[in-house]
């Protein structure tokens, strides 16, 4: 009898210590990305592009100058925004590329700030990638210039939706007006399905293979007039 009172009570410690542990995380699970007005128009700007690692080495690292847009009616969490990719290039050789969208959005999530071990202004976001039914992101890494005006790939990565993953930090800016510079670091699984696996990857049979977007975004709010951009307005995550 002694001994089964003493196992109870050493399996409530253990439960006492697992709920202390996890009370933290749970703490730590949502935050909102918050304007003075609604709805706010919201433009997230790079400078000095945005990166596609693909493949484990990788076999080819593609650059791209990006922009994220989305709308919040609220103080919203998490939040959708539709991506744009120009001007890419892929290196090592320094070839032209296409990021082709597809109709896929990006939908964000955000901890609230000072609550994941980062500083106070700080938090850490999830991603998921969303597509209309059918469709997947695509990028398309050409030979040549000549190759690009003939539409002919040399490697095709499809990027289907998925998610969530970790993707990476934000952090609340104190600007005037404040805005929020979203770190992203965001690893995702790619499809190879035109190229030869030597320079495309991708492992047989299903030509699986890591692809992860890195890129910093300034993310600033807009008042929203009927539709069109108005001034600027503060926004962060609380």
């Amino acid at each position: 009898m002694t001994r089964i009172l003493k196992a109870v009570g050493l399996a409530m410690t253990a439960a006492a210590a697992i709920a202390a542990i996890m009370a933290p995380a749970a703490q730590a699970e949502t935050g909102v990305l918050t304007a003075p007005q609604y709805p706010a128009i919201l433009t997230g700007e790079q400078l000095g592009g945005v990166t596609w690692d693909i493949g484990e080495l990788p076999n080819h690292e593609v650059t791209c100058a990006s922009t994220l847009d989305g709308t919040i009616t609220r103080a919203m969490d998490p939040v959708t925004f539709t991506p744009t990719y120009e001007n890419c290039i892929s290196d090592p050789a320094g070839t032209p590329t296409t990021v082709t969208t597809n109709g896929c959005d990006y939908t964000i999530g955000f901890t609230r700030p000072g609550t994941t071990g980062q500083p106070t202004t700080t938090g850490t976001m999830q991603a998921w990638l969303e597509c209309p039914v059918g469709q997947q992101m695509e990028i398309h890494v050409y030979e040549n210039a000549i190759r690009h005006a003939e539409n002919v790939s040399l490697c095709t990565y499809d990027i289907p939706a998925q998610g969530p993953v970790e993707a990476g930090v934000y952090h609340n800016r104190f600007a005037m007006p404040r805005d929020v510079d979203l770190t992203i670091n965001a690893k995702f699984t790619a499809t190879s399905t035109i190229g030869p696996e030597l320079i495309c990857g991708g492992e047989l049979p299903l030509q699986h293979l890591p692809i992860r977007l890195t890129g910093t975004y300034t993310l600033r709010a807009y008042q929203d007039i009927g539709g069109v951009e108005g001034g600027q307005i503060p926004v962060d995550v609380g």
